[in-house]
C-alpha cells in the first residue's frame, strides 16, 4: 500500500506564480517549452502538406517534405510577413504563396525571384526540434540545446506492461475549451470519476468505456514522487486505478475496461489560455479475442461518431442547455464528452482560494504545489533534475 503524503507548503517564491499563463515569457509557459511537446498526429499530416499551429499562444508552421520528415518553423515568411502554413510544399522545402520565397527544412532561404544573391543569403526562418515517436509529432520550443526524450517504453515496461507490444495501440487527439491545467489537475482527481463517468461506465447503457467497477466509490492513496504525483485504488480485491501526474504535463493512467486493461499518456498542450489539447498514447492490453471485438465495435461506432459533433462541441452543447448528456449515450467518445463537459463548465479557475478543496482533494491540492514550486525553481535558475520518467520503480 502506498503513502499517503500531505501537501507540503508551497515557497514563497511559487506564491505569485500561476499555472494557468502559458504565453511565451510567463513563468509557466518558460517551463512547459523546456520540455517535448506534441502538436500534432502523425496521420493527420500527410507528405506535401503544410498547417498552422497555435501552442501556448505561439504560431508556428508546420508541414512534411518528400522525405516524410516533419518540419516546424516560425509562422510568418520575413519577406512581406504573410503566413507560411499558405504556402506550398516542394520536395523537403517550403514555397511562400505571395512572392515564392523558398526556405529548406534548415529554414534557410534558397531561393527568392528577383532578389540578389545577397539577400537570399542573409535571410532564414527560425525552425525548432522536432521528433515523430508513436504517432505523435513533438516540438522542442526551449532554449539550449534539446532535452532528453523520455523513454514512454520503459515507464510502462516498469509497471508491469509494455505499450509497444500491446495489441491495441493508437495516438488520440481532443480540444478543449478551458485551460490546459483543468484537465491536467483531473488527472489526479479519482473521486469524480464515478459521478462524472457513471454513464460511460454502465454496460447496460453503453458498448465500450469503463468497466462498471469504475463506478463504485472508493478512497485512495497519493504519493509524492520526485517525478510527479501518484493516486492508486487498492483494495483487498487489487489495483482498481492507477494514475501519475508526471513533470510537467502529462498523466500515466492504468484502469480497467470491459476488455482488458487500459493504459495511456496524455500530454495536455496548451493552445492558449482558454483552450488546449490533449495528446494521448492509448493502448490497450487484452488477449487476441478482446482485440477484435475491440476492433469490431469501433469499425462499427465510427458510423455512430460521424453523426455527431466533436466531443466538445457535445458538451458545449449540454451548457448551453440545447442537449442532455444522456443523447449522446452511443458516442463512442462518451467518457470525453463527460470530462469536456465538467472541465469546460468550469473554463478556467481565474481565483483558486474561491474553492472549497476537502479531503478527497489532496492529490489535486499535492500537484498543484509540487508544480509551481517546479515552476518556481526553474525561473530561478535551479531546475529539477528529477523531471525525467524512471524506467525502474524500485
Amino acid at each position: 500500500m502506498t503513502t499517503v503524503l500531505p501537501p507540503e507548503p508551497l515557497a514563497d517564491r511559487a506564491k505569485t506564480i500561476t499555472p494557468f499563463e502559458t504565453g511565451k515569457g510567463t513563468p509557466a509557459g518558460r517551463y512547459l517549452r523546456s520540455f517535448w511537446q506534441p502538436i500534432a498526429r502523425s496521420v493527420d499530416l500527410e507528405v506535401g502538406r503544410a498547417v498552422p499551429i497555435t501552442i501556448m499562444s505561439e504560431e508556428l508552421t508546420l508541414f512534411r517534405g518528400e522525405s516524410g520528415r516533419p518540419v516546424v518553423m516560425d509562422p510568418l515568411c520575413p519577406h512581406r510577413l504573410t503566413k507560411l502554413s499558405i504556402g506550398n510544399v516542394e520536395g523537403d522545402a517550403i514555397r511562400c504563396q505571395f512572392h515564392g520565397w523558398k526556405f529548406g527544412a534548415d529554414g534557410r532561404c534558397v531561393e527568392a525571384p528577383l532578389q540578389t544573391p545577397a539577400l537570399i543569403e542573409r535571410v532564414t526562418v527560425g525552425t525548432r526540434p522536432v521528433r515523430e515517436k508513436f504517432g505523435l509529432i513533438f516540438v522542442y520550443l526551449g532554449e539550449g540545446p534539446e532535452p532528453e526524450f523520455p523513454d514512454i517504453v520503459g515507464y510502462s515496461r516498469a509497471h508491469g506492461l509494455d505499450i509497444a507490444s500491446a495489441p491495441i495501440l493508437e495516438s488520440e487527439v481532443y480540444r478543449r475549451y478551458c485551460n490546459w491545467y483543468l484537465n491536467h489537475e483531473n488527472s489526479m482527481d479519482l473521486a469524480h470519476v464515478p459521478y462524472t463517468h457513471a454513464l460511460s461506465a454502465s454496460p447496460d447503457l453503453t458498448r465500450t468505456g469503463f468497466s462498471d467497477d469504475a463506478a463504485v466509490v472508493r478512497d485512495f492513496t497519493v504519493e509524492r514522487l520526485e517525478y510527479g504525483v501518484r493516486v492508486e485504488q487498492v483494495d483487498d480485491d487489487g489495483l482498481h486505478a492507477r494514475v501519475t501526474a508526471l513533470f510537467p504535463n502529462v498523466m500515466h493512467l492504468i484502469i480497467h475496461m470491459r476488455i482488458g486493461t487500459l493504459e495511456n499518456f496524455y500530454w495536455r498542450v496548451p493552445i492558449d489560455d482558454d483552450s488546449h489539447k490533449g495528446f494521448g498514447i492509448s493502448s490497450i492490453h487484452t488477449d487476441e479475442q478482446g482485440a477484435r471485438e475491440w476492433r469490431q465495435t469501433q469499425q462499427e461506432l465510427e458510423e455512430v461518431a460521424a453523426r455527431y459533433p466533436l466531443t466538445e462541441d457535445c458538451a458545449a452543447q449540454i451548457l448551453r442547455g440545447e442537449k442532455r448528456l444522456i443523447d449522446f449515450v452511443d458516442h463512442p467518445k462518451l467518457q470525453g464528452i463527460e470530462d469536456a463537459l465538467t472541465q469546460q463548465g468550469m473554463r478556467r479557475i481565474a481565483d483558486t482560494d474561491a474553492q472549497n478543496l476537502g479531503r478527497s482533494d489532496r492529490a489535486i491540492l499535492q500537484l498543484r504545489r509540487m508544480f509551481l514550486s517546479r515552476v518556481a525553481d526553474f525561473i530561478a535558475g535551479e531546475p529539477s533534475v528529477f523531471d525525467v520518467w524512471p524506467t525502474s520503480l524500485d
